[in-house]
């Protein structure tokens, strides 16, 4: 599986890059920028960042599933799937990887963001007046800023279960359809739209259930933790038995 692994970073090494480059470059705007004192052009860059973020999680989900599709239709991926491990170990490495990957890019762009907005509060005075408008802000509404944080942070592991479930069911939908269509040009718009069929038969199943509380605006980490359990079970089900077909699919069914 170490081999697995150490291969699909390699063939992610080049998109990669590119991620790597476009960061650097918006990073650079930020520093040249705060450190001539434009503070229009600084808020711009950091925008720039977050916007980065974002696309890198679409990077990062539409490449983990491009890539299984395209070693299901190519001859790249009968040496892939035809390796002395289970297709359990395959897929799994594909996770993983893009799992690696995902960590790598948040860790660089929170702690390029933590950076720039040390820089930002020596370099601006009317960063103190906004931490201290929105802190007012929040209170007003009912809200505190731990408060808001901690809700951030359920909502992230939430988000990163959810992510993976996204993944897994895609290979499911791909893994179906390279099952009953095998080499058929049309597989891949088929496999696309099973996906969103999937998706939304899940999402609306997610959003009958309810909470098991309703947490307040100050809930603790725990408190907004508990109230989502159906959902986040829901979600990890769904990811485990879509892992769990996928591979099976891709070991028993799916004719490379």
């Amino acid at each position: 599986m170490l081999k697995m692994l150490k291969y699909e970073f390699r063939r992610g090494i080049f998109p990669l890059l590119i991620v790597g480059i476009v960061i650097a470059a918006i990073e650079l705007y930020f520093l040249i920028s705060t450190l001539t004192e434009h503070a229009d052009h600084s808020v711009i860059a950091v925008s720039l960042l977050i916007l980065a973020a974002f696309c890198c999680y679409l990077f990062v989900l539409i490449y983990g599933i491009i890539s299984y599709s395209q070693d299901l239709k190519n001859k790249s991926g009968y040496l892939v799937f035809m390796a002395p491990i289970s297709s359990y170990k395959v897929i799994g490495a594909k996770l993983l990887s893009i799992l690696l990957t995902g960590a790598i890019i948040v860790a660089v762009i929170f702690g390029l963001l933590t950076l720039d907005l040390s820089l930002a509060y020596s370099t601006y005075d009317s960063i103190d007046t906004f931490y201290d408008f929105l802190s007012n802000i929040l209170e007003m509404g009912g809200y505190s800023l731990g408060g808001v944080i901690l809700r951030l942070l359920a909502f992230i592991l939430v988000f990163l279960i959810q992510f993976f479930m996204t993944i897994t069911l895609a290979y499911l939908a791909v893994s179906v359809c390279s099952t009953i269509l095998q080499t058929k040009k049309i597989k891949g718009f088929i496999s696309f739209v099973l996906f969103i069929v999937f998706y939304v038969i899940l999402s609306v199943i997610a959003s009958k259930i309810p909470h098991l509380s309703n947490p307040g605006p100050n809930a603790t980490f725990m408190e907004a933790m508990y109230a989502m359990i159906p959902q986040i079970a829901l979600y990890f089900v769904v990811m485990v038995a879509s892992y769990i077909g996928s591979s099976v699919l891709l070991e028993k069914k799916i004719s490379l």
